[in-house]
């Protein structure tokens, strides 16, 4: 093997995956001093790579504008034309992180010698590439992830004891973009609410959210964050609630102008979420994570001052995107109590 050879890593979403697979980063980094590192992903998640100080090269699939136009000979000629791109590289190493067919085709067709990915992955990933780890169950919920998208860098004599998150710097028009959206608030530290997830099985009760920001509103600056879409959700939460001191910042943040105001945050509560992953790379606020369908041991938050909230029912983790169970619907979240979380910040001030 080269001793600073050119690796192409695929992951193409979704951003708390990416998030997750940021780790491998500084480790090939330390293995491999002058390699050249690049990245195929997603566009939702191209925020987090362009820029990156460990990331030479990033090649962005717009999967967004692809959607739009759904089937057109247009995106074939785009996503050949990336293809080629990519080729032209002369990858020496090519690492399926997301091991799906569409992650393992990219793989393939970048033309590395060496093309990695685990055994038995999902959608015959694995036949395109050449050398295989050792087969692992994806949703293995005593397994943490982010140790699972180390074993390629590990396999190629990378150290992967210890993790660290590599993200882009702000410039100052995002610190002043996210400086014009706190101009409101007074000098109490900040809690950001991450409410919204894409499963609703992961979802939080409605209820709870407005209980806890009648609890918190006094004491803490309550944001709450989320894309312009979860706009329905958060009015929801918020008709609820008796207290009405809170700022919505729902659709107003890029990543990068997330990944700012959490860097400006005391606590963040979140179910198994994108932004809660995103919060936890900037390694600055503590992080309160509710857990229903998906693992607490799987997906934690990584840190020791983090907490990971779980019911332990027998059920748990169902991995799941809606409750199957018609009897105790949704029981697992019902038992995680506001108070549950509010004891979480107590014991920590």
């Amino acid at each position: 093997m080269k001793k600073n050879p050119k690796i192409l890593i695929v992951r193409l979403s979704a951003i708390g995956d990416v998030v997750h697979t940021l780790p491998i980063l500084p480790c090939l980094r330390k293995k491999f001093p002058e390699c050249e590192l690049a990245w195929a992903v997603e566009d939702k998640a191209s925020d987090l790579l362009v820029n990156n100080p460990l990331v030479d090269k990033v090649f962005i699939f717009p999967k967004t504008k692809w959607k739009k136009r759904g089937f057109a000979l247009e995106n074939v000629k785009e996503f050949l034309s990336l293809i080629n791109e990519i080729r032209k590289e002369r990858f020496d190493i090519a690492i399926d992180v997301q091991e799906l067919f569409k992650s393992g085709l990219i793989t393939f067709l970048s033309g590395a010698k060496r093309r990695i990915a685990h055994k038995g992955s999902r959608e015959f990933a694995h036949l395109f590439v050449n050398e295989k780890l050792p087969a692992q169950t994806l949703f293995d919920s005593e397994k943490f992830i982010i140790e699972r998208y180390l074993e390629p860098a590990k396999y190629l004599g990378a150290d992967v004891n210890e993790i660290e998150f590599s993200l882009p710097a702000r410039d100052d028009k995002i610190k002043q973009k996210i400086n014009s959206l706190l101009s409101g608030i007074d000098d109490k530290e900040i809690v950001v609410f991450c409410p919204a997830t894409m499963w609703a099985s992961k979802h939080w009760r409605e209820d709870y959210w407005a209980k806890l920001l009648d609890s918190l509103s006094e004491r803490f600056n309550v944001i709450f964050s989320g894309a312009a879409g979860d706009n329905e959700l958060i009015s929801r939460i918020t008709s609820m609630a008796k207290s009405a001191k809170y700022l919505n910042f729902a659709g107003k943040t890029s990543i990068l102008e997330l990944v700012e105001l959490f860097n400006r945050a005391k606590y963040v509560i979140a179910p198994d979420t994108g932004p809660a992953h995103i919060a936890n790379a900037t390694q600055k606020p503590e992080i309160i994570m509710i857990f229903g369908s998906s693992g607490s041991k799987r997906t934690p938050p990584y840190g020791e001052k983090h907490s990971a909230l779980e019911a332990n029912l027998s059920c748990q983790p169902c991995f799941k995107t809606n409750c199957p169970k018609k009897d105790n619907f949704m029981e697992c979240m019902k038992k995680i109590t506001p108070e549950m979380v509010l004891k979480k910040i107590y014991q920590s001030k």
